[in-house]
């Protein structure tokens, strides 16, 4: 505000004046949020249960006995026109709030405009000190308040500074991804907590439980979502989700624990040599717990009927549960395991790597897993991300009938089948949906069984 030094003088005083007398402070504070709400000077605002300082001073300015009130309601206009009936003539109510507040004093659209202005400003300072086209790409994406950035608009609410620290150290992250998205050489691989340390110079820099590690995970969701359009981001991706993700971009989470159980399969090093342990394993009919950590020192692997048999197609049987893995295998003592995977329910970045590799070479995938909600779930998952190398084994609506147990399924997991649109299980959904229960693949071990004989 622009005044004449005889007009800012009667201000400072009527600002000392109304500050020092406690009986206007509550209306005052009042007329601030009216002014704040309404846009303008205007309206009334009411005080309940007025004290006697209220009474007295708000009686003495607007010259009215308050004194027997219950309440006191006092338009702003009045407020103003008295204000030229004392020695505090010529100043705005305006002026008056602003001094008092010792701010000049914003309506709510002008506070939510100068806010989005600054958070804009912040969010290109960013993207100015950012050369990777997928890193400004994020931060606009977190301007435009896509999906999975509220957790980030309320760390700006928060203290910009700090989130300004832990999105400089997620970009850098994203600058330095090992293998962004692309066909992954095993020695690419980095641990999470190397990657960590080389990025912000503190191994723990990017763990999960940190809302560095979080964001960190967001970007990776947006970045996948826009080299593949069928990849949905989700606010809160499960732990084999999240190892999947980092696996994506060539980052390892944990290279121990992370292991694929499989028999009948046989890997080659990058030179074409075939590795010892996977060939030792097929000829004495032993099942495996292969890490992650061994799995990345392999290029390359086939069905270990493959090398007997060549001109039989190439096929990789992957049930979902440890027990019908078992079962199967013990029903082929008399020969060589036939190609087998165990996904112990949701599949761990291990097995879904072992299934990339075999799928890239022509290997067809036939998957079978429970009929309840979640193991509709992972068939879709599975499906969507082999397309055309993935057949769903055993999973029509005859299979449901013959797999039905007495098991009732809650509503809250009825709920889940809403999600499922895959054309191969609808009918199977359907079902579900109206029988309530659920079935299980142990009930189909012998068609399992007979259905590997006739590829071996």
């Amino acid at each position: 505000m622009n005044l004449d030094n005889q007009t800012a003088s009667i201000l400072d005083n009527a600002v000392q004046f109304f500050k020092s007398e406690a009986g206007f402070h509550r209306l005052l504070n009042a007329f601030i949020k009216r002014y704040q709400s309404l846009g303008r000077i205007g309206g009334s605002v009411r005080l309940a249960n007025p004290s006697y300082q209220e009474k007295e001073a708000i009686s003495r300015l607007l010259r009215k006995d308050l004194s027997s009130n219950k309440s006191i309601t006092v338009k702003l206009s009045n407020f103003e026109q008295e204000l030229e009936n004392t020695k505090f003539a010529g100043i705005l109510l305006k002026d008056l709030l602003d001094g008092y507040a010792g701010y000049e004093i914003f309506t709510k659209t002008e506070m939510q405009k100068r806010y989005e202005e600054e958070k804009n400003n912040f969010l290109q300072h960013l993207a100015g000190i950012c050369s990777q086209s997928y890193c400004r790409q994020w931060l606009e994406h977190i301007q435009t308040k896509g999906a999975g950035t509220r957790g980030i608009h309320q760390a700006y609410d928060d203290d910009p500074q700090i989130l300004e620290d832990r999105l400089k150290n997620v970009l850098k992250a994203l600058s330095c991804l090992p293998s962004p998205g692309t066909e992954k050489d095993p020695s690419q691989f980095q641990r999470l907590p190397v990657f960590a340390n080389g990025v912000t110079g503190d191994p723990h820099g990017l763990d999960l439980d940190t809302a560095q590690g979080r964001f960190f995970i967001a970007a990776l969701q947006f970045i996948r979502s826009q080299q593949n359009d069928s990849y949905l981001v989700g606010s809160s991706p499960a732990a084999e989700e999240i190892n999947e993700l980092l696996g994506y971009f060539g980052i390892i989470r944990d290279d121990l624990l992370n292991f694929v159980t499989c028999a009948g399969i046989l890997a080659f090093d990058a030179s074409g040599a075939l590795q010892k342990m996977w060939n030792n394993a097929w000829q004495s009919g032993a099942v495996m717990n292969v890490p992650l950590r061994e799995l990345v020192k392999s290029n390359n692997f086939i069905p270990g009927i493959s090398c007997t048999a060549p001109e039989k197609q190439k096929v990789i049987f992957v049930v979902e549960n440890s027990g019908v893995f078992s079962e199967v295998a013990d029903c082929f003592t008399d020969s060589l395991l036939p190609p087998l995977v165990c996904t112990h329910g949701q599949a761990k970045l291990a097995t879904l790597l072992l299934l990339d590799r075999l799928a890239a070479n022509g290997t067809t995938i036939f998957y079978s897993g429970d009929f309840d909600p979640e193991g509709l779930q992972m068939a879709q998952r599975m499906a969507r991300r082999y397309g055309e190398n993935l057949k769903l084994w055993r999973y029509d609506a005859g299979d449901y009938e013959d797999s039905m147990s007495e098991v009732v399924l809650s509503p809250e997991r009825l709920k889940k089948l809403n999600g499922i649109n895959l054309p191969g299980i609808i009918k199977v959904k359907d079902r579900i949906n109206s029988t309530h229960r659920a079935g299980y693949q142990e009930y189909l071990v012998p068609k399992l069984v007979e259905d590997i004989r006739k590829h071996m």
